[in-house]
């Protein structure tokens, strides 16, 4: 093992400790908070496809397998078989417990403390309306309201002099246009520079004059399709987040550390593999993976 590829493994243990820790910080931000509104639920459920899709593809790729970005990926690492499997498993489990914690917040506590305000509610209505009908002193004198203010107040109110451009419909709407304008363009942003990654990695891979080919003898259909599948999942699964956000104008609810080490989770899994070779080939077996990880970064960076 030479330099490059001692430093690729020390990367990629790197990339494995940033995937284990990831979700704790979410996991805490939202016990403390005892609410999860600002979490996007299509946002975990597409992270959650994206492991399984990346896990199935790396599986039926049999290369050395190892762990990177938050499921079984394709890199080198010399760790026993059986513990890539239990990181695997740990990485799903983890994404499930969050989705199980975020709806548990969302539907089946804030219905238990609901049932538990009407009850106390309920309580004090019964106690107030028992005191107020055995009560022996009340005044037989209650304050009028006059008539003159009554009508003032509702001339002022019907009258069109008054300014509807800032009432609390017109601002929603106008709040409503500026997250849609702002969404559209993220997403013209987000397209084209998909557009310009693709077209660089097909001159790069399949450049007709390139000193080295690309052997597609080593390029299997099913497993690139689903590692495929995995990375728009993953890249895709941000978009409902950073849409929550906009039309919250907040990212109250979010934890920033879980996106911080998601970012260095990503890095470091794009510079192992980089180190590890830059042969075509190898770039190509692992382009889906690599696209998986480096692409969501441009959008945790807008998420967070």
């Amino acid at each position: 093992m030479n330099n490059h590829e001692q430093l690729a493994e020390l990367i990629g243990y790197v990339s494995i400790a940033c995937w284990i820790v990831v979700f704790s910080p979410q996991f805490y931000e939202n016990y403390t908070r005892k609410n999860t509104d600002g979490v996007s639920v299509s946002f975990l459920m597409l992270w959650i496809f994206g492991d399984i899709f990346s896990l199935l593809g790396a599986v039926l790729e049999n290369l050395m397998l190892t762990v990177c970005a938050k499921t079984l990926i394709l890199l080198s690492l010399s760790i026993p078989i059986y513990l890539k499997l239990l990181l695997a498993v740990y990485y799903l489990l983890a994404d499930s417990l969050l989705m199980g914690q975020v709806l548990y917040y969302r539907y089946a506590y804030s219905q238990t403390r609901g049932m538990f305000g009407w009850l106390l509610y309920k309580q004090d209505s019964n106690e107030a309306t028992f005191e107020a009908t055995t009560s022996t002193t009340s005044s037989p004198y209650s304050p009028a309201s006059k008539p003159d203010d009554c009508n003032e107040s509702t001339s002022l109110l019907n009258s069109p002099s008054a300014d509807h451009s800032h009432s609390p419909t017109a601002l929603n709407h106008k709040q409503s246009d500026q997250t849609r304008w702002i969404v559209r363009l993220f997403l013209l942003l987000s397209a084209l520079f998909w557009l310009v990654l693709l077209l660089g990695s097909a001159i790069f891979f399949f450049w007709p004059w390139a000193k080295e080919k690309v052997d597609l003898d080593q390029w299997h259909l099913l497993p690139q399709s689903l590692g495929w599948a995995s990375a728009i999942l993953y890249c895709c699964s941000r978009i409902p987040q950073i849409m929550h956000n906009f039309k919250n104008e907040s990212v109250d609810g979010l934890s920033l550390p879980m996106f911080v080490f998601s970012v260095l989770g990503n890095l470091t899994y794009c510079a192992s593999i980089f180190l590890k070779s830059t042969s075509r080939t190898y770039l190509l077996i692992n382009f889906p993976w690599l696209v998986g990880s480096g692409g969501t970064l441009f959008f945790d960076f807008t998420v967070s």
